[in-house]
């Protein structure tokens, strides 16, 4: 994609009224986490699709140039850093929720590198926090989100519990 985005999907299913989620790789992801780069470009198509609030899993944060790309924009931005193929941690997810949740925000971007194991756990995460722990079902977890790892559906197990007993 021109743009600097792969993977880029609207989540549609199990997300709060009102609040759009999408995904995505990072922006000018080329193979590892350290690759991504915030252009204008990237940030003018972010923009477009009215996102105004993004979540990072990826290792690296932006620096201070994309940053401020970001802030000029007015897009928040939440750096949650997670090493390739681990989970995000319990404590990092909660933050991922109320990020999300937060009543400025309309439509949220997830990324981490390639846009799949820990942004599908951070997108499975804020759906089943939309759902009190309802869905999406655990079958959808790796086929339909991405979720990769064993320790990702370890932490999404646990969150999902200790949503179903809230």
């Amino acid at each position: 994609m021109s743009t600097g985005w792969l993977q880029w999907d609207q989540e549609t299913k199990f997300v709060s009224p009102g609040h759009k989620l999408y995904r995505s790789s990072a922006p000018s992801y080329a193979g590892s986490d350290s690759t991504q780069k915030l252009t204008e470009t990237a940030v003018q198509y972010l923009q477009t699709q009215g996102i105004d609030s993004v979540i990072s899993f990826n290792q690296v944060p932006y620096n201070a140039t994309e940053m401020q790309l970001l802030k000029d924009a007015k897009i928040s931005y939440l750096h949650l850093p997670v090493m390739d193929y681990t989970a995000a941690t319990i404590q990092q997810l909660r933050s991922a929720i109320a990020f999300y949740k937060d009543p400025k925000h309309k439509a949220t971007l997830v990324h981490c590198g390639f846009g799949w194991g820990r942004t599908g756990t951070g997108v499975t995460a804020i759906q089943l926090d939309a759902t009190q722990g309802a869905n999406p079902p655990e079958s959808e977890w790796k086929s339909v989100n991405h979720v990769e790892e064993s320790v990702q559906v370890a932490v999404l197990k646990q969150l999902k519990s200790e949503l179903q007993k809230a």
